[in-house]
């Protein structure tokens, strides 16, 4: 580490539960021989060479217990899986002096029991199968949401690794008479061949070297005796108590390093000497006195309790060591460097150290400082340190400095709010994140419940220990209580059934931080502190924290020139101020400490509460107040040096609005992508911003309480009006505001996070896109879990924070640091870093990262209380944090709150960059009016998506009454008001709201949908009764075109539309309406109950052009199309037309009249009555023609209808007389079937069926047939006559008096002869005067009359037809008669001839 102003300790979080996967050695060792032997514990860590980002602050550490080696991989830039294995050597003591070496392929584990020696091999990280693509990589990780896990090294040791021959070798302890060993030192040869040296330290004085060579393997063990004959001979003879101390030459400690070439054992002896032993030559090349080069040169010491050590560092070539001397009368460290020449080596000294009186647990060198681990009197733990080459203008002491270690729990739990019962109280201390590990909180509850299932506490971690915590401590109350007790003794049993088990954690809490061992590693990339259970790191401090924590004798102004300010005046001012500081935090009871935060939490003004307790303190002591007062009376700047603190105290630097972060991020991380970025490196963060925000807190109290103090002495302690004033006006307030801020970023670095379901991340997501926030924060990639709980801070770092914080790092980092993974030394990152997640976290800033994250990552309890803290103090963003509660709450269910404050947080839009550029989504040159609605179309659009439309519409009409009346988004209010309105069913008021939609397009949208939807609800008077003025021709184009796309039989617009124009008197139109919704329902309506439309529509239609003048009772038919209409031009293949294109045909229209629609109506209704009489027909879709209807009314037998139908469209009546003739000779079908009108009821009372229809003939024939006509006579007589032999008398009667030629001519036709003979005779009878009248003659033959004629053709044919038959008697006797009347015939011609001759002459 560079040079710092101090150290201070930080303990992550590490209360998750720890798997450890268990392996048992036995080495074969006789446990009567080995069970008394007593090792030190201790433990030790290694750190990565930075070559790679899977190697870059990537750490070893082990844990010695006995026989017990725990080993875990840690990395602050990765989290691991299987990362924690626990070795155990079966009844074997592990000696000290594991050692982890790296080559290029692996990584090598040495250690040595007493009995045996082994070598781990494990595969190094980068030639591993897991790859690491870099850090660069790990800003995708944000994206994806997730993070891999690389396993680490140690998931590759297994027992049948530790067994291999060629990496254990058992120790011959009784080869060598020297007893067992009791300390080792390890090295590996450098180089890849992977040989190791073992050099063990026996009782008897030797050494036991263990050379284990690889290619090829082999083992070789040799022994070093003392230093020389002459020392050994000397031991042998002369009596102890001549010679000294017994076996002097013993090794307490020694080190294996590898010196010019040659592997070297370095030890320091019970003599306190350090000797050095060649391990090729076997023979010792170093004795040094260490008293030499001390103050006690000559002097003679005695050996103290504990046993002497010896520690190395090397970077390079360069190799120091320490040695640390224990003596009864006082403590030593000497530091040397050693040199070799000519095989020997010697020692060059560099420092000594004089460590206070304590029990040396630890310690170890590093390039720049020397860390001493110690356990004082009182059994605490202190760590201290030194620079190992002091040099002129540094600002470390020139002795051991100690680093100011983390506070320990209050062993009592003050009850401040009388509002919590004692469970609360203690639950949230003994949960409280990075407060006590799961562990010890297991153990503690093992006091209670031996029977719980601690396997399945990993599933749910934290949060089943509090439910099994809860339960137990309910069990024990329970059984206290009694029937006779009051709630105030039951509210005793409590509080001390809590205080108990708080006591029982707490001393399992003690146990587990107990130190076994503190590492610094080459690069000072390391420094930490292993315990039982945990592992701190070191850090170093900033100005504030020393001057509040630091020793006040270490305090000096030359340590903190150009520190906290560049006048030396106001730095000595400073440094007197830290006096009184600290006597106000010493003096303050811990009962008062815990109400002033209560306080703040319940956000009371700091500066009241500081002048109550000030009042307090001031009246309890009259001591305090005079030491006060003659000490703030001693600082000569008073005002400059609280300026100083305040200045110092501002995460802002005093300008808020320079932390903001343009786009969510000022640069690439560049180099420094993915450092720190796993959980254990965001702990360390977390906790560092935690201990920051405490120490700051508390520094702001003190100074909050040390100013009303000199207010309260105002004369004791000098000060002027000016002075007075400027602490009342400027300073108080200042400070007060300080002590808020501070308490809100400390409650965020220690609230724990909550696990967010995924529907929540989801909805967030939607939330993002809903307001168009692309470059919102991402996701946070390693939520926590019910085995790994986490802080708020912890997870923003994980997150987008951490991004942006190393963003915001990189540019005040050389490019080499920036930019190289070997130059990533994460203690010159780690405060920078923290202090720029601080600022990030700040609220005294434009900056609002944190909140952001904690909304869209689902933090949104956290979110509440944070803007609960900061609301009434806080003027930053603090229209922005509403609207991100507002956000939060929406989220959790409170949906008109949160609408409250999204329209309260629309006062910032203007002044707050974060709602009026990210969220509305303006520029530099938008209009406040126009950022307004912006914000207010981006809210309604968030209210839209979670479902809340009334909430949505408040926003939009308070858009609107806050918009000026020309702003061109007006209309998108406009609509949103209509829409939400609509769907409400508040149709009066969002009619209204279309009518001022100011934009044509928009409002004609509304209107579409203000049609559908109230055509849709059957609200049809509403619809039709607006008075739409200028959007009338929309309404009907809108009506027209629904009605002409919509399913006739589904949703009948036409019924709308026509209720329109008769509302609005347009007769015409409705007609128009009526007869095009007859036109479709004929080709789309099936079945009887699309007639009944179809005949509703033409009665409407003829009902509106009767209400109109009859020259305008008349509408338009557009024609179909022509069928050319629609055919392209011809063209070749190089696109020029080759024939002129058709030439496209206006479409033709055509008038229809009243008499049109009758016509269609009655064909309908004609129909209507078949389809009732034939329920058969109404399967028969599509357009019927007159023809087709009346043809299918003649099959039906509705003859009447038939016949109408053909003379109202002007089509022959002759096919319908033939269809009932045809009924005459086959009536199948029952009368009330097929006869509906009054007159055919009349005929159905006759009995004869047959009589029905032939009346029905007769009256239709008579009807129908016109004067002078026989065509309808000739139709029904060629039917009947096709059928039948004779014809009906009426029929025959009726058509004589017609056209008896005609009858004639069928008769002969159809082959009969004597009613043709007879119709002939009575014919001719007629012509020459017998019955004339009867034949349809209007005169008979006379000269003087008209002219007669006979059927000739026919009467030739009779004859004809009788001369080829008048063999048979019958037929010749016709023939007969009529060639009888034939004759008479002309004769009477011949006469009547001769005088029309003479009648014409004369």
């Amino acid at each position: 580490m560079a040079e710092h102003l101090g150290f201070r300790e930080v303990i992550p979080d590490q209360s998750a539960l720890v798997q450890w996967r268990n392996i048992t050695i036995d080495t074969g060792a006789a446990q009567s021989t080995l069970q008394d032997i007593k090792v030190p514990e201790y433990g030790g860590g290694y750190a990565y060479k930075p070559l790679s980002p899977a190697t870059c602050n990537r750490y070893l550490f082990w844990r010695v217990c006995h026989d017990i080696v725990e080993l875990w991989e840690e990395s602050l830039d990765y989290d691991f899986t299987h990362n924690h294995v626990q070795l155990r050597f079966a009844d074997t003591p592990v000696l000290e002096g594991l050692s982890v070496h790296e080559t290029h392929q692996y990584v090598y584990i040495l250690l040595a029991t007493v009995s045996s020696v082994h070598r781990i091999r494990l595969p190094h990280p980068q030639t591993s199968e897991i790859r690491f693509k870099g850090r660069a990589s790990d800003a995708s990780h944000c994206l994806s949401g997730i993070k891999s896990k690389p396993q680490s090294i140690l998931s590759d040791l297994t027992f049948q690794t530790l067994k291999e021959y060629h990496n254990l070798h058992i120790l011959n302890s009784s080869a060598t008479g020297e007893g067992l060993p009791h300390t080792a030192g390890t090295h590996l040869v450098a180089g890849e061949s992977g040989d190791a040296v073992f050099v063990l330290g026996q009782t008897g004085g030797t050494l036991l070297v263990v050379k284990m060579i690889d290619l090829p393997y082999s083992v070789f063990t040799e022994v070093i005796k003392n230093a020389s004959l002459m020392n050994r001979f000397f031991t042998g003879f002369v009596p102890g108590m001549f010679r000294g101390i017994e076996g002097c030459e013993t090794v307490t400690s020694l080190v294996v390093k590898e010196l010019a070439g040659d592997v070297v054992a370095v030890g320091v002896c019970r003599d306190g000497k350090v000797r050095a032993w060649s391990c090729s030559r076997l023979q010792c090349i170093l004795a040094h006195d260490t008293l030499e080069n001390t103050a006690e040169a000559g002097r003679k010491l005695n050996p103290g309790a504990q046993r002497h050590q010896i520690r190395s560092c090397e970077q390079g070539e360069e190799t120091i060591f320490g040695v640390f001397l224990n003596f009864t009368e006082k403590h030593l460290l000497v530091v040397y460097q050693p040199t070799v020449n000519l095989g020997q080596m010697a020692l060059n000294h560099i420092k000594t150290l004089y460590p206070p009186q304590f029990d040396l647990v630890d310690f170890s060198l590093t390039t720049s400082y020397i860390w001493t681990l110690w356990t004082d009197a009182n059994n605490e733990t202190q760590l201290l340190y030194a620079p190992v080459n002091s040099e002129d203008g540094s600002k470390d002491p020139p002795g051991l400095s100690p680093v100011v270690l983390e506070s320990p729990p209050e062993k009592e739990v003050p009850m401040t709010d009388p509002f919590l019962d004692p469970r609360e109280v203690y639950l949230r201390e003994l949960f409280m994140p990075n407060r006590f590990s799961a562990h010890t909180l297991r153990k503690a509850l093992g006091i209670y419940r031996r029977s719980v299932d601690f396997s399945s506490l990993a599933d749910r971690g934290m949060w089943r220990l509090q439910e099994e915590v809860e339960a137990a401590l309910r069990d024990q109350v329970e059984a206290r209580l009694t029937s006779t007790l009051s709630d105030e003794e039951v509210m005793q049993i409590t509080l001390e059934a809590w205080a108990t088990f708080y006591s029982h954690t707490l001393q399992y809490h003690q146990v587990g931080h107990k130190p076994v061992g503190v590492v610094g590693n080459v690069g000072d990339q390391l420094v930490g502190v292993v315990r039982k259970q945990v592992v701190s790191w070191v850090r170093p401090m900033d100005a504030l924290e020393v001057v509040a924590l630091a020793p006040l004798d270490t305090l000096s102004v030359a340590n903190l020139d150009g520190v906290l300010s560049e006048d030396t005046v106001v730095n000595t001012s400073v440094v007197a101020l830290a006096k009184p500081l600290r006597l106000v935090r010493r003096v303050l009871p811990l009962e008062v400490a815990a109400a002033f935060t209560l306080d703040l939490h319940h956000l009371q003004p700091p500066d009241k509460v500081a002048t109550s307790i000030t009042a307090s303190l001031v009246a309890d002591s009259a001591t305090l107040s005079t030491n006060l007062g003659q000490q703030l009376a001693s600082v000569s700047g008073l005002v400059a040096g609280l300026w100083a603190y305040l200045h110092a105290l501002q995460l802002d630097m005093g300008m808020p609005d320079a932390l903001t972060l343009e786009n969510g991020m000022l640069s690439s991380p560049g180099g420094l992508s993915g450092v720190l970025s796993g959980r254990a490196g965001a702990a360390v963060i977390s906790a560092v911003v935690a201990q920051m925000a405490k120490v700051r807190l508390e520094l702001c109290r003190d100074l909050l309480l040390l100013q009303q103090v000199a207010l309260h002495l105002g004369h004791q302690c000098r000060l002027n009006p000016d002075a007075t004033a400027q602490l009342r006006s400027t300073l108080l307030p200042k400070t007060a505001l300080l002590t808020q801020a501070y308490f809100a970023l400390l409650h965020v670095s220690t609230t724990a996070a909550i696990q967010p379901s995924q529907a929540t991340l989801e909805a967030g997501k939607r939330q993002l896109a809903a307001l168009s926030l692309n470059n919102g924060p991402c996701v946070v990639h390693a939520l926590p879990t019910p085995g790994r709980p986490a802080t708020v801070l912890e997870l923003f770092f994980l997150s987008s924070g951490g991004d942006q914080a190393r963003a915001l790092v990189r540019p005040s980092l050389d490019d080499n640091t920036g930019n190289s993974y070997s130059d990533c030394d994460w203690g010159q990152l780690l405060m920078p870093l923290a202090t720029t997640v601080a600022q990030l976290a700040w609220p005294i800033s434009r900056c609002l990262v944190l909140v952001e994250w904690l909304v869209w990552g689902g933090q949104h309890e956290a979110v509440q209380e944070y803007v609960r803290l900061l609301q009434p103090w806080c003027e930053w963003n603090s229209c922005s944090r509403k609207f991100l509660l507002g956000v939060a709450l929406l989220n959790q269910g409170e949906a008109t709150k949160a609408a409250r404050l999204l329209l309260a947080a629309l006062e910032g839009v203007v002044t707050e960059d974060y709602l009026g550029v990210k969220v509305a989504g303006g520029g530099p040159e938008t209009l406040p009016d126009q950022l307004r609605v912006m914000y207010c179309l981006r809210v309604i659009r968030l209210l839209e998506q979670s479902g809340q439309p009334a909430l949505a519409l408040q926003v939009a009409q308070k858009g609107v009454a806050m918009a000026s009346s020309n702003h061109q988004s007006m209309s998108a209010l406009y609509s949103v008001v209509f829409k939400h309105h609509l769907e409400l069913h508040h149709h009066d008021e969002a009619f209204t709201a279309l009518l001022a939609c100011p934009d044509q397009h928009r409002r004609r949208n509304c209107l579409r949908q203000l049609i559908v939807s109230l055509h849709d609800r059957k609200c049809l008077t509403t619809l039709v009764g607006y008075q739409y003025g200028s959007l009338q021709s929309d309404v009907i184009t809108i009506l027209e075109n629904r009605a002409r796309s919509a399913d006739i039989l589904v949703n009948n617009y036409y019924d709308l539309l026509y209720a329109f124009h008769i509302s609005k008197h347009n007769y015409k139109k409705a007609a128009y309406v009526m007869y095009e919704c007859a036109l479709r329902l004929n080709i789309e309506g099936l079945g009887e109950k699309g007639l009944r439309q179809q005949a509703k529509c033409y009665l409407a239609c003829l009902n509106c052009l009767q209400h109109i003048p009859p020259e305008q009772a008349w509408i338009l038919k557009p024609l179909p199309k022509s069928s050319n209409g629609g055919i392209s031009p011809k063209r070749n293949s190089d696109g020029t037309s080759v024939a002129p294109p058709l030439t496209r045909r206006r479409p033709q229209v055509k008038v229809l009249e009243l008499t049109h629609i009758e016509r269609e109506y009655e064909l309908v209704h004609a129909r209507l009555k078949m389809v009732k009489s034939q329920p058969d027909v109404s399967s028969l879709g599509g357009p019927l023609s007159a023809a087709d209807t009346i043809s299918l009314l003649t099959h039906g037998r509705l003859f009447r209808e038939a016949v109408h139908l053909a003379k109202l469209f002007e089509l022959p009546v002759a096919p319908v007389l033939k269809g009932l003739a045809h009924t005459c000779l086959h009536p199948s079908v029952s009368h009330t079937k097929v006869i509906s009108s009054q007159e055919e009821r009349s005929i159905v009372r006759e009995s004869n069926e047959t009589e029905v229809w032939r009346n029905l003939l007769k009256e239709l024939l008579e009807e129908e047939e016109k004067a002078n006509q026989s065509l309808l006579h000739h139709a029904v007589a060629s039917v009947l006559l096709q059928h039948t032999t004779s014809l009906p008398a009426w029929l025959v009667n009726s058509y004589k008096t017609r056209n008896p030629g005609e009858l004639l001519q069928l008769y002969v036709s159809h082959g009969l002869l004597e009613e043709a003979v007879k119709l002939a005779c009575q014919y001719i009878d007629g012509v020459l005067g017998h019955g004339t009248v009867q034949m349809g003659l209007s005169n008979a033959l006379h000269a003087a009359a008209s002219p007669v004629w006979l059927p000739y053709t026919a009467l030739d044919k009779l004859l004809l037809e009788l001369g080829e038959v008048q063999h048979d008697p019958r037929f010749s006797k016709l023939l007969g008669e009529l060639n009888t009347r034939l004759g008479i015939y002309r004769q009477e011609l011949d006469q009547v001839s001769r005088n029309r001759v003479i009648l014409l002459q004369g």
